[in-house]
């Protein structure tokens, strides 16, 4: 890819990286170790060129079918990647050939650039590319290539023509103490040979880098609607795919891709459709009648770049409804007063953001999933309207009336128990008096205000004792202590608030002690 679409890959950094400090470390005469740590950076690099080999070649192929499609306009740039390719393979090529050459040297006729034996050698690969002359023919064979990338890029890309002069540059080191290194043995005299051999699979990432950045630099010159059609297909995109009777149904159709130079044809029940200006595309329109499902069918006739008309038909149904909603409560069928009752709220074919909602006595809010009815008034119907934004226009689709009524009573509780036997220990280990209603839909929690304590004996005589809040007092405990086998006790003049809001005296209890 270009330098500004494919900076260097985190993969890359670090074998860069590694690579030089592996060299640092061979200049200091380092441990055998080292030496032997140069192969895996060959592997990386290997690695990397075989993704840019993968990608590029996505890129040619990509070329290959946009140029079948239109020659015209793809044909010329075509045959310039084409060269791209031939001269980045025949110079990655003879990279090859030169390390195979040094490896066969050091490690005989059956050595491979994959298993190398003789790493840490230091004469063979100097004589093969130094002494031989072999380095300075890859040297003017890079500078060639190079000058090839650049000759036709458009000065005006700077940043790719930088990255392609970095990939490829063949200066000469700076000297040190009076000394002026050449390029060639700044590259293979003096290192051993797995070293070299690295350093060489390294040159041939960056030229798979540079083919990469000069072949996307000429895809992108491809016009969008060239290089995309290799796969035609007819669209229809219908305005709105929920229709209300009498209402009108429209729908786009159109070649997906297409090159705005070819205008299509397109035929629907035997009649040609107008095409609209800039786009290439015709609409269909035609007023509703009845419920139901409705098919419509055509074709486009379409030129191909050989001049060849070629017919892509398409079949499209809508749907035609009565204007209709649903609304329902999520949990029962009336709203309770005072509490938040969650409601479900929809319209076929409508998006739930479309959808608008009002609501009389109370108010109707949106909820995470979906709406909460807040209604006011016990015994006052509550109304709740819908409309649905359809085609850019509010539409009322209609109303629904609900019941609301006030939470019912709860049901007063010791030990679990609302009458019947208990024993006198069971009754001092209880705390106090608790409300719930049992089975109840909502979560709703009840507040006990005070009650009154009343017991007797068989003695017939009675006793009263009154508390605020839902626990028992010291006063009311000691009532209990004195009760025997038989005795009775009432619990009565409960008060309790609920969270609607509302406060309500329940019924007594009353228990036998067993």
């Amino acid at each position: 890819m270009g330098v500004k679409n494919c900076p260097e890959t985190p993969r890359q950094r670090m074998i860069s990286l590694m690579y030089l400090v592996l060299t640092a470390m061979l200049a200091l005469n380092v441990d055998k170790s080292v030496v032997d740590a140069f192969a895996l950076v060959d592997q990386g690099f290997m690695k990397t060129i075989e993704n840019f080999n993968n990608k590029n070649q996505s890129v040619y192929n990509n070329f290959n079918n946009a140029a079948q499609e239109n020659p015209q306009k793809v044909g010329e740039l075509n045959r310039t990647v084409l060269k791209i390719k031939e001269r980045t393979d025949s110079l990655y090529n003879l990279i090859t050939h030169y390390k195979e050459m040094i490896v066969k040297k050091a490690d005989g006729p059956q050595g491979k650039i994959d298993n190398i034996l003789n790493k840490e050698d230091l004469n063979y690969s100097e004589e093969i590319m130094i002494t031989k002359k072999n380095g300075t023919t890859l040297k003017k064979a890079i500078e060639e290539y190079r000058s090839f990338l650049l000759s036709s890029i458009d000065p005006s890309q700077t940043s790719l023509i930088a990255s392609i002069e970095k990939s490829l540059d063949t200066s000469n080191p700076p000297g040190e103490a009076g000394s002026t290194p050449s390029w060639e043995s700044s590259k293979f005299a003096g290192y051993p040979l797995i070293a070299v051999i690295t350093l060489m699979s390294k040159m041939q990432s960056d030229i798979r880098n540079s083919e990469s950045d000069a072949i996307n630099y000429y895809y992108s010159k491809i016009d969008a609607a060239s290089f995309k059609f290799n796969k035609l297909k007819a669209q229809v995109i219908p305005k709105s795919s929920y229709i209300l009777q009498g209402d009108s149904y429209e729908a786009k159709v159109f070649i997906s891709a297409i090159d705005t130079t070819a205008v299509p044809e397109i035929i629907v029940n035997g009649a040609k459709l107008p095409i609209i200006p800039g786009e290439n595309a015709g609409t269909y329109k035609v007023t509703t009648s009845k419920e139901g499902t409705a098919t419509w069918r055509g074709y486009i006739n379409f030129k191909s770049p050989s001049g060849n008309i070629i017919q892509y038909p398409f079949e499209q149904e809508y749907e035609v409804v009565k204007p209709s909603m649903t609304v329902s409560p999520t949990r029962m069928n009336i709203l309770y007063a005072g509490l938040p009752n969650p409601v479900s709220v929809s319209v076929p074919g409508i998006s739930s953001k479309e959808i608008s909602v009002a609501m009389t006595n109370g108010r109707i809010e949106r909820s995470a999933d979906g709406f909460m009815a807040y209604p006011d008034k016990v015994g006052v119907f509550a109304v709740i309207s819908v409309s649905a934004t359809i085609d850019k226009v509010v539409k009322q689709i209609g109303t629904m009336q609900f019941r609301v009524k006030r939470v019912p009573n709860p049901l007063a509780t010791i030990a679990g128990k609302n009458e019947g036997l208990i024993t006198k220990n069971e009754l001092i280990a209880e705390q106090g008096v608790f409300a719930e209603i049992p089975d109840f839909d909502f979560d709703m929690k009840f507040q006990v205000l005070s009650f009154n304590v009343s017991t007797s004996s068989r003695g017939g005589f009675q006793y009263d004792k009154s508390t605020q809040g839902a626990r028992f007092s010291q006063e009311q405990r000691d009532l209990f202590n004195g009760l025997t086998k038989g005795s009775r006790i009432y619990i009565d003049n409960i008060v309790v608030k609920g969270e609607d809001g509302f406060t309500r005296t329940l019924s007594a209890i009353s228990f036998k002690i067993n």
